[in-house]
């Protein structure tokens, strides 16, 4: 319960500062949103890796609120937000269209990932594998580490 508690205002939080701080902010939105995502991720990375009991329903929320995030990402990029303290890459301005296109493939397995959660633990690994795929692809090509 705890956990779904934290997962949901790690959302609304998410929600809120890309609301009020996207259109002045769109660095800090961003970095807001990424550090839901691996809030959301190590909810079900302790899961997988046995350090937590496993709980469906917060393993559930967890991929349900990075699939709402990488459907807002995308629109964290407005030209000129190159700029500044950000990891974010050239690469993606550069080329937007594989940018986003990884940000909807990563969507899509979190939600497949969401959906695997009531099949049980097994179930979540195989399809949280397929989500920090995804995460590592994206960072390898548009991160600046």
């Amino acid at each position: 319960m705890r956990i779904r508690v934290r997962l949901a205002l790690a959302a609304l939080s998410v929600v809120v500062a890309g609301a009020a701080v996207g259109q002045d902010d769109p660095i800090k939105a961003r970095q807001a949103l990424m550090q839901s995502n691996g809030d959301a991720s190590k909810v079900a990375f302790d899961m997988v890796r046995g350090t937590t009991p496993f709980d469906a329903a917060a393993a559930s929320a967890a991929m349900l609120t990075i699939a709402s995030n990488m459907e807002t990402l995308p629109t964290l990029f407005p030209e000129g937000s190159d700029q500044g303290k950000t990891k974010a890459s050239p690469a993606i301005w550069q080329n937007k269209d594989a940018f986003n296109a990884l940000a909807a493939k990563l969507a899509t397995d979190a939600k497949a990932a969401s959906e695997a959660a009531a099949n049980g633990l097994e179930a979540l690994k195989t399809a949280f594998g397929a989500v920090g795929g995804d995460c590592g692809a994206c960072h390898q090509q548009f991160r600046n580490q």
